[in-house]
């Protein structure tokens, strides 16, 4: 018979701190076979711990929905072998610079589940089938996100460095939307002013009651429309309707503008860099800096193994899946950028962030100063590089919403006196931690400084948040916890 035992925690390092896993065993005088016992994991980052069902619950159903949807999004690190400059630029501490990181190009429609097609395919026995589905393509922001943020699917572009660069001294954050103001006559104003009150496109039977109304009631219409086919026709000459109603009557048909969206624009930005060698390595890697961009923002005459409709360039044609055609007709899409801005070893949340980018234009000025100057050798004393990028995806309200795009800010509080969007208040992020008071819920509520950071903070403990509510509280993809503070009685504020 054998020995009751207690769940052992897992034998493995976690992944991320925050992480959750289970083990089980028979219950403790129970027997064998009588039941078992299961305990909770938490990886803390150095080991596992044992919680409770709530927190283990509230943990994983957070994973779940990092994972739902879409694949994790990460930031890219610097590399060992990063083209630099100032050769001696430093990629911790208290330091500021721009990380260029460089993938292939994922197309938006490579192995994504569409809508319904209606294309019919034959099979190998001969049948033919109508494929069908019921997904449709980007049915949701993580979907359309997919391609446009960094990943794991993406691939390094073969023969591009990473780059990094000092912070240059221009940078900006533009959105813009095109709106534009629209023209109604009355019949179709009137139309709209239906189909409005009804509430749905679908019932259009009122609306064209309305306009089949409106177009006997105003006779005068149909009689213009008549007078400028008939000028058109004979003269050639290009008159409308109001042209019509001001030469005779000496009134205009009402415009009825209004201002109606149109669509966003790709965020677009420019990024200059005057670059003047210290010394022989200064000068070799500006110039590897310029045909890194360079290189990146070019086509490839050659395919490689990328296929068009399952086909490669391979010269044996044995097979139907290969064409040597290919490559003589078909070029292969420039490379994509990931630009961040950098504070020392992570992402700098207070300047702009970017989803994938493509680069539209690389200026190199060997005479940035106005005259020709080299080195001994050749070598420009100033070179200066100015690179236009383009988002490959728009950005959306939810993006801003979900910190994708702005900073944390500490000071800015909403209306009602709550923090927008969570705020990180993980303990391991916090020192020289002290208690001072609880809220009228019974929270606690200690003051600290961010490790590193001088300024003092008023708040709560993430960690004793998921115990008691653990729905105001979010899992980082850094592993870290923040809370919501608008979902608790307590405010997260500086102590001046």
């Amino acid at each position: 018979m054998s020995a009751n035992r207690t769940p052992q925690k897992p034998k493995y390092k976690g992944n991320f701190p925050g992480q959750v896993d289970q083990s089980s065993a028979v219950k403790p005088g129970s027997g064998l076979g009588n039941g078992t016992l299961t305990y909770n994991w938490k990886w803390t980052g150095y080991d596992w711990v044992k919680i409770g069902d709530k927190q283990y619950n509230a943990l994983k159903e957070i994973q779940n929905k990092l994972k739902k949807g879409t694949a994790e999004e990460i930031d890219a690190t610097v590399e060992s072998t990063s083209l630099r400059f100032p050769a001696d630029i430093a990629s911790g501490g208290d330091s500021s610079y721009v990380l260029f990181s460089f993938y292939n190009y994922k197309p938006p429609f490579q192995d994504k589940v569409g809508a319904s097609s209606g294309l019919t395919v034959n099979k190998k026995n001969g049948t033919k089938v109508v494929l069908k589905n019921n997904e449709y393509v980007n049915q949701d922001l993580n979907a359309y996100n997919r391609g446009g943020v960094l990943t794991e699917e993406f691939e390094k572009a073969a023969g591009l460095n990473q780059v990094m660069l000092y912070m240059p001294d221009d940078i900006q954050d533009a959105y813009k939307a095109d709106w534009e103001g629209k023209a109604f006559g009355s019949i179709t104003a009137g139309i709209l002013a239906s189909a409005g009150r009804e509430g749905v496109g679908y019932k259009l039977k009122s609306a064209l009651q309305t306009a089949k109304k409106t177009a006997a009631n105003l006779p005068v219409n149909a009689a213009a429309g008549i007078i400028t086919n008939l000028a058109k026709g004979i003269t050639g000459d290009q008159i409308n309707a109001s042209d019509v109603f001001g030469g005779i009557s000496g009134v205009i048909k009402n415009p009825n503008v209004e201002l109606l969206f149109q669509k966003m624009n790709l965020r677009t930005f420019d990024l200059t860099f005057k670059m003047s060698p210290y010394d022989s390595e200064e000068t070799q890697n500006i110039q590897k800096i310029c045909q890194t961009f360079k290189k990146a923002m070019l086509p490839s005459y050659d395919l490689g193994d990328r296929k068009v409709f399952g086909m490669d360039k391979n010269e044996n044609v044995a097979s139907q899946n290969k064409d040597p055609a290919l490559n003589s007709s078909f070029i292969a899409v420039p490379s994509v950028c990931h630009v961040q801005f950098m504070h020392g070893g992570s992402r700098n949340t207070y300047v702009p962030k970017y989803k994938m980018c493509a680069i539209t234009d690389v200026n190199v000025n060997y005479t940035p100063d106005g005259n020709y100057a080299v080195f001994q050798g050749g070598a420009p004393v100033a070179t200066e590089l100015k690179i236009s990028f383009m988002e490959t995806k728009l950005v959306f309200a939810e993006d801003i919403d979900m910190g994708e795009d702005t900073p944390l800010d500490l000071s800015v509080t909403a209306p009602s006196g709550q923090q927008y969007g969570p705020m990180a208040s993980d303990a391991r992020l916090k020192e020289n931690i002290t208690k001072v008071g609880n809220s009228p819920s019974g929270i606690n509520i200690y003051e600290w400084n961010y490790i590193g950071n001088k300024q003092r903070y008023r708040g709560v403990m993430a960690q004793e948040i998921l115990e008691r509510h653990p729905e105001a509280v979010a899992l980082q993809p850094d592993g870290y916890m923040s809370v919501y503070y608008g979902k608790i009685d307590v405010n997260m504020e500086r102590v001046k």
